[in-house]
C-alpha cells in the first residue's frame, strides 16, 4: 500500500492512496492543473486516477473536484449532502461518474475496502475514511471538532494516521483572529488541536511503528515544530517513542510529503 499527503491546509487539500491497481485521491481542493503538478511529483499521472473520495464540501477540499472528473474520467465518491453542497462550486459531473455513498456503510472499491464515517464539523455532510488494502489499514481524519467512540474504535490497529492537528491553542487564543472566529476553531464543529490530536493517538498507538501524518495545520495558529513537539511530548508521556515506537511527520502545505509504502505481510516500510 502508498500514501502520499500532496498537500494539507487551507489552501487546499489532497491525498493520494495505492493499493494493487487501484489508485485514488481524498480531496482534490486545487485546480486540476495544480492537482497534476502535484501528482506529477511522485511520479504518478493524473489519468491513471481511478477516483476521488470527498469529505466534505469546503473549497480547500473540492476544488478541483468536477474539473478532473470531466477532463480525466474520474469517478467521485461522495455522500448525498456533500454531492448537493458542493455542487454550485464543481459543477456538472457525468452520471456515470457519480457515486453516492452513506456514511456509516462499509463499501468495496476496486481493491480497496472503504469504510465512511461521519465528522464534526460546520459542514452538510462530513466523511472521514478507514481505508482497507488487504490487511494494510490507512485511517484519515480532518475536520472535525472531536472524535466519537465510534470513531475511534474504527481507527484501532490502523498501518498510517493521517489525523488532524490544527492549531497550538495558545496561538490560536493569542492570535489576530476574531473572537468570533476562535471560537468557532475551538468548538465541537471545528478543527482539532495539537494537544487534541496527542491525546488521541495515546489511545490508538499499538508499538507497532505505525506511521503518523499531522494534517491540515493552521499557516496562522500553529507551526509544523509546535504540533510534532506537542504531539510526541503528551506521547512520550504514555512511554511512546518517535523512532522506536512510531514515525512522525507534519504533512507540507504546499508539496507532497514522503511517500510512505508498506506490506503488511512483510511488516516493512519505506518513505
Amino acid at each position: 500500500m502508498r500514501f502520499c499527503s500532496l498537500s494539507s491546509g487551507s489552501d487546499g487539500n489532497c491525498q493520494y492512496i495505492e493499493h494493487k491497481n487501484t489508485k485514488i485521491l481524498i480531496d482534490a481542493g486545487h485546480s486540476g492543473k495544480r492537482i497534476k503538478e502535484l501528482l506529477s511529483l511522485i511520479d504518478i499521472n493524473i489519468e491513471d486516477i481511478d477516483a476521488v473520495f470527498v469529505t466534505h464540501e469546503h473549497m480547500d477540499h473540492c476544488k478541483g473536484v468536477g474539473v478532473i472528473s470531466r477532463r480525466h474520467n474520474i469517478k467521485v465518491f461522495a455522500n448525498e449532502n456533500t454531492f448537493k453542497a458542493m455542487s454550485p462550486f464543481v459543477k456538472k459531473i457525468s452520471l456515470e461518474n457519480a457515486f453516492q455513498f452513506n456514511n456509516g456503510k462499509a463499501f468495496q472499491f476496486k481493491d480497496l475496502f472503504i469504510e465512511p464515517m461521519p465528522i464534526f464539523h460546520d459542514c452538510l455532510g462530513g466523511t472521514s475514511f478507514i481505508i482497507h488494502g488487504g490487511k494494510e489499514k490507512i485511517c484519515i481524519i480532518t475536520d472535525t471538532g472531536w472524535i466519537s467512540a465510534s470513531m475511534m474504535e474504527k481507527a484501532q490497529g490502523s498501518d498510517l494516521f493521517y489525523l488532524e492537528a490544527n492549531h497550538d491553542l495558545d496561538m490560536l487564543i493569542g492570535g489576530t483572529y476574531t473572537w468570533a472566529q476562535k471560537q468557532r476553531i475551538m468548538s465541537n464543529e471545528g478543527h482539532l488541536s495539537n494537544e487534541n490530536a496527542g491525546k488521541v493517538l495515546s489511545k490508538l498507538l499499538r508499538r507497532k511503528k505505525e506511521k503518523i501524518l499531522l494534517a491540515h495545520l493552521s499557516l496562522e495558529n500553529n507551526t509544523p515544530e509546535r504540533a510534532k513537539k506537542t504531539v510526541k511530548d503528551l506521547l512520550l508521556g504514555k512511554n511512546l517513542q518517535e523512532g522506536r515506537d512510531y514515525f512522525l511527520e507534519a504533512a507540507p502545505r504546499y508539496l507532497p510529503s514522503n511517500v510512505y509504502e508498506w506490506r503488511k505481510d512483510e511488516d516493512t516500510f519505506n518513505k
